[in-house]
């Protein structure tokens, strides 16, 4: 049904989580070797500068082959139904050869097939617009395409193609709104209540469709990359740089200085509230995301009073702020040397702990490696050696 073996991602996921607990010493070597043979793996793996280097030199050859035959027969492209035909057919073709190397070769999101899906979805959406009438608004095309990103987005489970779905549904929405004589003032609001709705689905996705383990580690980066965008935008809908400055470029005749906003108050007060309300439960919660974000928007927040309500200049502004910044840096590293409360500044692999909480999961481990994980806070690590690369020593 889906153009990657979902078993196979879901079993990556367990023995990735497995080697993360193995590292802690939660797991024997035994128990590791088990849990590997009982969840095999068989996608071609690479790492991360290869597979940007195979991305694109992928997608080069692709409009290579694009371009040849878009040369050779420009004179019967210049009809725009036959244009918009002829990149459905290649993206038809493009989706074709991806699907057999992808099936052929066993990829999972190593550059080359990653390629193939963006390409597939730009030609097949482009063609498609081709085809329209024209006079067509921005947000109807984007309506329009919507549901074809969306079934791309469904059969490959893959990030770029959810970032441009995110991006066409935001514009769609942001279009829209604008066609309202009263849009220019309630499109922060409508972003703002947009993007919460998608943050909250996107965090709980059974709300809208019953969703296994299996199905949920396939659309696990989607997921992650949705969240990280929604809170974004929600942040940036409610800055007060951001929303004045947008409603100026949107005013027709566009004044010589931006005017105050009717508003102003709330929105001083948000640009600062919203990430204090994301550092704070991200520290309730744990959650890294929202502890990044909540300390990047105080600084866009901090950044924005400065901008508006200057006191210094601006190089003594910045020297002031990287020697704060470095500062808390040094006392929060010296204060976690010790765990405190959960956090600790012992560096990590991101483990995503949270994902495995579920009991399916935690059973199937245990029942492959037969073992427990318990979560314990008293670990001491020790007794390893470093290997290979001609590195050596103890630790």
């Amino acid at each position: 049904m889906k153009a990657y073996n979902e078993q196979w991602i879901y079993n990556r996921a367990i023995v990735a989580q497995a080697e993360r607990w193995y590292r802690k010493r939660f797991l024997s070597d035994a128990q590791i070797n088990t849990i590997r043979q009982t969840y095999p793996v068989d996608f071609r793996q690479t790492n991360g500068f290869i597979e940007i280097g195979l991305f694109l030199f992928t997608t080069v050859a692709i409009l290579g082959s694009y371009l040849l035959p878009s040369s050779a027969f420009s004179t019967l492209l210049n009809n725009r139904t036959t244009y918009g035909l002829f990149n459905i057919g290649f993206g038809v073709v493009v989706g074709l050869v991806g699907h057999q190397l992808i099936n052929k070769r066993l990829l999972y999101r190593n550059g080359v097939d990653n390629a193939f899906v963006v390409t597939l979805a730009g030609f097949l959406s482009f063609g498609f617009n081709q085809l329209l009438p024209t006079g067509l608004s921005t947000s109807t095309h984007c309506l329009l395409t919507l549901p074809l990103l969306i079934a791309i987005l469904w059969y490959y489970g893959d990030t770029l193609i959810a970032f441009f779905t995110l991006a066409t549904f935001y514009a769609f929405v942001f279009d829209s709104i604008l066609s309202f004589s009263w849009g220019r003032s309630a499109f922060p609001f409508v972003m703002m209540a947009v993007s919460a709705i998608l943050y909250i689905l996107s965090r709980n996705p059974k709300w809208l469709w019953s969703q296994s383990l299996v199905q949920e580690a396939y659309y696990n980066d989607p997921q992650n990359l949705f969240q990280w965008i929604t809170l974004t935008v929600l942040a940036a809908s409610s800055n007060y740089f951001v929303v004045r400055e947008v409603n100026w470029l949107l005013l027709k005749p566009r004044p010589e200085h931006t005017p105050e906003l009717s508003l102003s108050v709330l929105f001083w007060l948000l640009t600062f509230a919203i990430p204090v309300i994301y550092l704070w439960q991200g520290l309730l919660k744990k959650d890294r995301m929202l502890i990044i974000l909540g300390i990047l928007g105080l600084i866009a927040s901090i950044m924005t009073f400065h901008y508006y309500m200057t006191l210094v200049p601006l190089n003594v502004a910045l020297t002031i702020g990287g020697l704060t910044l470095i500062g808390l840096a040094v006392v929060n590293i010296r204060y976690l040397r010790t765990p405190k409360n959960g956090f600790t500044d012992a560096p990590d692999d991101d483990s995503p702990d949270e994902f495995f909480i579920n009991a399916e999961a935690l059973g199937a481990i245990q029942a492959s490696a037969g073992v427990h994980h318990d979560g314990k806070n008293d670990v001491r690590f020790g007794g390893g050696s470093f290997g290979g690369a001609g590195s050596d020593g103890k630790y």
